[in-house]
């Protein structure tokens, strides 16, 4: 391969020239080295090797070469590379190969040796513009793709965000309903009592559901302001602890916190973050059997601080993995079999809590991203900006495990301050 040093502009095409004589090669990049860039190659075997190997934006090829006739060449060029524009260099006794090698749709024009250098340039121009339009006319085709993609995705959203709204709100509703009618025949009688529970907990529930359509709402329209200050992470992974520690009692379920003695501390919405890491918790207790184990990790990365929810539960397919933080996408489940709980094994809310928590970890300068293998469980890892980091950063991991507590619902405080769980320090790990 040659390729022709003359000063050419920085936007300018590739144009590749095929030709077994030398000379030819070279009368070929001085007519067009104004224009466009050169290269050249001595057969059709070379020539398909470049074009393989980089963009090219016009093949210019001679018919009569040793080792590969030219209409071979562009023929072959056509099948693997169908947007480049081919000419052919041919003398007249070549003229029905020619005509054969046109109609087939190998050749955008042919050029009779001898040429001449001011008719070779207007031609390639013009081969060069038609190449500008074709590839801009796939660019605009694929962008029409993708948007006409993404309409029918929000279409599938919209739908499936009636159902399960309907679903989640409609459910609890009943309930209320229902409720209130007993409560009103039971007067005050024992039974009232239990009804009365039954409906502040339903009114709770209906209550979460539209306080996640609310969130999602400022979300979407960006109006969330948060309201940053200095944020101990340590007193985060704390506050999360006691989020769902009754829960965890309630499911069996062990979560385990691995974290170093000195951690970084955040410049965040303290409320924001910990609902956002709030809903990868969540998650983690709804898609884990009873019995599984929870894993809230943290560790330093240079100026970010990475914070791990990790779960040994059902997993997430393959194919659900590139709209998991899409709302109402098709990884919240099948609309038939949807099931609405709390923290209930298998239990699914309205398909808000991680568009949510992605949307709030954005808005901090942060990313999320999902590690998942179905039947083996997911790690959902947030990674967020620190404002100051430990003045020693320590290698050694100290672990506390939550231990579930089967039927004991007293309240008590361990070493970290987390009510109704009971802790133990789990011994080093050696090296």
């Amino acid at each position: 391969m040659c390729i022709l040093n003359i000063p050419i502009s920085a936007h300018a095409d590739t144009v590749l020239a095929v030709d077994d004589e030398p000379a030819s090669r070279r009368a070929i990049a001085r007519a067009l080295a104004e224009d466009c860039q050169v290269l050249t190659a001595g057969g059709g075997a070379q020539g398909l090797a470049i074009l393989a190997a980089q963009p090219v934006a016009m093949l210019i090829a001679d018919q009569r070469m040793p080792d590969m006739p030219g209409t071979e060449l562009l023929a072959a060029s056509a099948r693997q590379h169908p947007d480049v524009i081919r000419i052919l260099l041919t003398g007249y006794t070549d003229v029905e190969t020619l005509v054969d090698a046109i109609n087939a749709g190998h050749v955008y024009y042919y050029l009779t040796k001898p040429w001449e250098p001011r008719e070779l340039r207007l031609l390639v121009r013009r081969g060069l513009e038609r190449h500008a339009a074709v590839v801009e006319r796939r660019r605009l085709l694929d962008e029409l793709g993708n948007t006409c993609n993404r309409l029918q995705r929000e279409v599938e959203q919209k739908t499936r965000m009636l159902a399960v709204a309907a679903h989640e709100l409609g459910t609890p509703l009943h309930v209320l309903s229902n409720a209130l009618d007993l409560m009103s025949i039971a007067g005050d009688s024992p039974t009232a009592a239990e009804w009365l529970d039954t409906a502040q907990r339903s009114a709770a529930w209906l209550g979460r559901g539209l306080t996640h359509m609310a969130h999602a709402a400022r979300l979407h329209t960006r109006k969330l302001s948060l309201h940053r200050e200095a944020l101990e992470v340590r007193t985060l992974l704390i506050r999360l602890q006691a989020r769902c520690v009754s829960w965890l009692v309630h499911r069996q379920l062990t979560l385990r916190v691995e974290a170093p003695t000195a951690l970084p501390t955040l410049i965040a919405d303290a409320i924001w973050l910990e609902r956002a890491l709030a809903n990868l918790l969540s998650n983690a207790i709804r898609f884990t059997p009873d019995g599984g184990l929870l894993t809230l990790s943290a560790r330093t990365d240079g100026a970010a601080l990475a914070l791990s929810v990790a779960d040994s539960g059902i997993g997430i397919p393959d194919s659900q993995l590139t709209e998991i933080f899409e709302p109402f996408s098709a990884a919240s489940g099948d609309l038939d079999r949807h099931t609405s709980g709390l923290f209930e094994f298998g239990s699914r809310g309205l398909g808000l809590g991680l568009w949510i928590t992605r949307a709030v970890i954005e808005q901090h300068g942060g990313r999320i991203v999902v590690d998942s293998q179905l039947g083996a469980g997911s790690t959902f890892t947030v990674t967020l900006p620190v404002a100051v980091t430990p003045a020693e950063a320590t290698e050694e991991s100290r672990q506390i495990e939550t231990v579930s507590s089967g039927g004991n619902s007293a309240a008590s405080h361990g070493p970290e301050g987390c009510a109704g769980a009971k802790y133990r320090r789990a011994p080093r790990r050696s090296s």
